[in-house]
């Protein structure tokens, strides 16, 4: 493993005292302005509905939170939540991406702003995206995906290039898969429907892949983290990989990992069973937080939960790269690594 936690983790957690953040604040993106961090997180709390939340630091570790959510349900496909933000900023303007659940499907989706205050919704990047054109498969773990409509419309965590390359802005997102995309405007997105990142087997990333922060310019060409999905024996685990991809065709791939770079540290209790656990989803709802905290402590004694870090946000500060992920759909957490020591992996 490659990067090393901070003594601090985890960095951010779900605020009793808080209707919309009470039980859990997880999955966040991040961006950093004149010095300081922004961390943008999915937050669950009252009635079961994620919304995005806001967080400033000075240092990357200690954040003070908005008191109100940043984005919250509007539109229909939203209905059911607002997920996993993810962040860059070109020529000025702040591209936020999130994926919107209705109920029946994940639908991935973009706001803009100048100030990172104020927002504009663009809904859907790609309406008419075809998961099973795309060649797009469900596993047998996700409840949320056992629909006609995710069947038909999934998708999910855009990861979008932090600036344009030959005029044009460019994409990767999903999972399961990693497909390309590119754009003229920013707005209106050209999906690619042959996978462009699959998974492997007998490797790290054998069960599914999932795309992880927007790309980072690096010398050495664009650094693509990304999350590779392992099924051992019923047990899921997820932990981050690279690519790396040329400079000025993000559609070349220079090197993959073969190891993973980072995985869930031990010590940490890992739930993450919403929709992976049979029920999982409404067990939660029910139960008082104490009952909730004893059932995942059983679960996770008895190796039934997936053992998850989940990173949407990664941010370059000097010849560091820090990461920030959700620890178990539960709290974040923060992790670095020497950027030199990470690029000079050979296998």
């Amino acid at each position: 493993m490659r990067f090393k936690t901070i003594k601090h983790n985890p960095i951010l957690r779900p605020d009793p005292k808080s209707v919309w953040q009470s039980l859990m604040v997880y999955n966040p993106g991040v961006i950093r302005k004149n010095g300081v961090y922004h961390l943008f997180y999915r937050a669950v709390g009252a009635g079961w509905i994620s919304k995005i939340g806001h967080a400033v630091s000075g240092d990357g570790k200690k954040f003070i939170c908005d008191k109100k959510p940043l984005l919250s349900p509007e539109m229909t496909i939203e209905k059911n939540g607002l997920e996993d933000p993810r962040i860059v900023v070109i020529d000025g303007l702040y591209y936020l991406t999130y994926t919107a659940y209705d109920g029946f499907s994940a639908r991935l989706c973009l706001a803009t702003s100048k100030d990172l205050k104020n927002w504009i919704r663009h809904g859907e990047m790609i309406p008419d995206w075809d998961f099973k054109r795309a060649h797009g498969f469900i596993v047998p773990w996700d409840s949320a995906q056992k629909t006609p409509a995710a069947a038909k419309y999934w998708s999910k965590a855009g990861g979008i290039f932090p600036e344009k390359i030959n005029n044009k802005f460019y994409m990767l997102f999903g999972d399961r898969h990693i497909w390309l995309a590119n754009s003229d405007d920013g707005l209106s997105w050209r999906p690619t429907y042959k996978p462009f990142l699959k998974p492997r087997l007998n490797f790290f990333d054998s069960a599914h892949i999932e795309m992880g922060p927007p790309p980072l310019k690096t010398k050495k060409g664009w650094l693509v983290l990304y999350h590779g999905i392992e099924n051992k024996k019923g047990r899921i685990i997820y932990r981050l990989g690279f690519v790396l991809l040329d400079l000025k065709n993000p559609s070349k791939i220079l090197y993959r990992t073969s190891k993973p770079v980072f995985a869930p540290p031990a010590g940490h209790i890992t739930s993450g069973f919403i929709n992976i656990l049979p029920g999982g989803f409404k067990a939660m709802e029910i139960m008082e937080q104490k009952n909730l905290k004893k059932f995942i402590k059983k679960t996770a004694q008895k190796r039934e939960l997936p053992r998850i870090i989940f990173c949407n946000g990664a941010v370059i500060v000097g010849d560091i790269l820090k990461i920030y992920y959700g620890i178990s759909d539960t709290t974040i957490g923060s992790a670095a690594v020497k950027l030199k020591t990470l690029l000079s992996i050979k296998k």
